[in-house]
């Protein structure tokens, strides 16, 4: 944070007059490969909820086949969990969490070995809640196929050269009151204020729980060409000084507790990023 403004008299008071937040820089240009490449993204899967599209899901794995993607990310919530909220267990198909992970195992080997897929944790996943996240660890991995590579959350990779920065999202569930006309159904006042504080989880004691470190590693920096997020399980593309804004929306249907809150998500999409362009493309597969 920047602060401008004039010292007294004396030179033992400063008077702050504005205040400046770290942002963006205007001069910020992304970094495009100079060589083709695509990458999915996509989150909040939820397998073992009675709401998992399991339809979409096989769409979304024949499309794989058929394309020429190099890389899939995903952004957390690779399963519902156990007793992740209240009651939860009556909302579940597969009730033991190994289970829940071989299932998702299965559904990995079934893509195409050809890509590269990076896979970052969520709140509901077999990890501690405190961000950051380890990844998740390998006793509950292990029937993943070997082109998986499991980082924390937040997680920094790079993609022939294009950073993209790999966040579940669950401090959206404060920036939600801290925004005015942020809401759940448009995720990228949130987006764009993470990038504006140079941080994805600026507030301490909300909803959002973060441990403690030597180094803050929830930091933006270097600034990345693409920032990921979900967690809010509905779709927005958006663009904030040449930083693109993407939350993947979700693989799970309208949950009893999104239909309390009147959330309607939208799930069985992915977005397909072109690497050496930037540009994006949403695909349905419901």
């Amino acid at each position: 944070m920047g602060v401008r403004g004039t010292l007294s008299g004396d030179g033992r008071l400063f008077f702050a007059e504005q205040l400046f937040r770290p942002d963006i820089p205007l001069t910020h240009a992304p970094f495009r490969s100079e060589t083709p490449g695509s990458a999915v993204l996509i989150s909040d899967v939820h397998v073992g909820s009675d709401t998992f599209l399991e339809d979409a899901w096989s769409r979304f794995a024949d499309w794989l086949s058929d394309s020429d993607a190099s890389y899939l990310l995903i952004a957390g919530d690779l399963v519902d969990g156990i007793g992740v909220y209240p009651n939860q267990e009556q909302e579940l198909t597969i009730t033991n969490i190994y289970e829940q992970y071989e299932v998702f195992g299965s559904m990995l080997r079934d893509l195409p070995s050809r890509m590269k897929i990076v896979i970052s944790p969520g709140n509901h996943d077999v990890v501690r809640a405190a961000e950051p996240q380890p990844a998740i660890p390998p006793e509950f991995t292990a029937n993943f196929p070997s082109n998986c590579v499991m980082v924390e959350n937040p997680a920094l990779v790079s993609l022939q050269g294009v950073r993209v920065q790999m966040y579940h999202g669950r401090s959206i569930d404060d920036f939600i009151s801290l925004i005015p006309g942020a809401s759940y159904e448009n995720a990228a006042p949130m987006m764009t204020g993470m990038l504006q504080r140079r941080h994805l989880a600026p507030t301490y004691g909300k909803r959002t729980p973060i441990a403690a470190g030597r180094e803050d590693s929830l930091i933006i920096d270097p600034i990345p060409e693409v920032l990921h997020t979900g967690h809010v399980h509905i779709m927005g593309v958006t663009d904030y000084r040449g930083v693109l804004c993407i939350n993947s929306g979700t693989w799970q249907g309208q949950t009893s507790f999104q239909k309390q809150m009147n959330i309607t998500p939208t799930p069985g999409r992915a977005v397909l990023l072109d690497l050496q362009t930037l540009s994006t493309r949403v695909l349905d597969f419901t």
